[in-house]
Parts: C-alpha cells; structure tokens; sequence
C-alpha cells in the first residue's frame, strides 16, 4: 500500500519516518483527492475522527510535497514505458520521481522491481537509515 495510507491508518514505522526522515518526499496532487474520497474509511481503520484525521494530514502534508499534475505530466508517456506494462496505477509515481530527478522510490510494492530506472527502497530500508 501506499505509504501515505499506512501513515494514516496507524503509529508505525512509515508514519516515523515520513514525519521525522530528514528526507524529501512528494507524492502526485490526486493522492489528496484519494484520501479524501476514503476520508470516513481511512479514520474509521485509524480510530479516529474525521477532524483528527484531517489535522494530522495538515501536519503530514507539511512534511510530503504534493506535485502539482502540470509539473509530472510531460514524464507521463517515459513513465508509462518504464512502469505502465506492469501496473499503469503506478504512472503518476514514477512521473512525479522523473519530474523531480529523484534517484530510489519508496514503495513496498514488489512489481516495482520489474523496472530499472530507480532504485527501489522498502520501509524497512529507510527505517535503518533513520
């Protein structure tokens, strides 16, 4: 799953590392509308309200940039070619990493390693960087 949902469900590794990583991290400008959309559900499995719940995304999407659609979508087609095959949901990531000319991507996602492109680092990776 997606980091940032993780992070909101529940106090866990992910959720240490997104708010304390001194790392730089962004996610595509849909990811908000996705939590949005799965507002009730998301504070529901986190057991919490939904105000709490948007006050902590508040705080975590002062740490998490969010990439605005016109800065990844001239990436979209190189996107598609490394990842689109394979799972073309994951286009918007890999945009927004050639867009920002970031070198790994965070992802616990095993379909990930089908492409070469970027280094791929899983939570626990990170979480022994810390």
């Amino acid at each position: 799953a997606l980091p940032i949902f993780s992070c909101l469900i529940k106090d866990s590794k992910t959720r240490e590392i997104l708010m304390t990583a001194n790392v730089d991290f962004a996610v595509p400008e849909w990811v908000h509308s996705e939590i949005r959309k799965h507002l009730k559900l998301i504070a529901k499995k986190a057991d919490v309200s939904v105000i709490e719940l948007e006050h902590f995304m508040e705080e975590l999407f002062q740490v998490v940039h969010t990439t605005p659609f016109e800065e990844y979508q001239p990436y979209i087609d190189d996107a598609h070619n490394i990842i689109g095959e394979v799972d073309k949901d994951d286009v918007p990531f890999i945009a927004v990493a050639l867009a920002l000319g970031v070198d790994a991507i965070w992802t616990n996602d095993r379909h990930f390693d089908e492409q070469n492109r970027f280094t791929v680092l899983r939570t626990h990776d990170l979480f022994e960087m810390l």
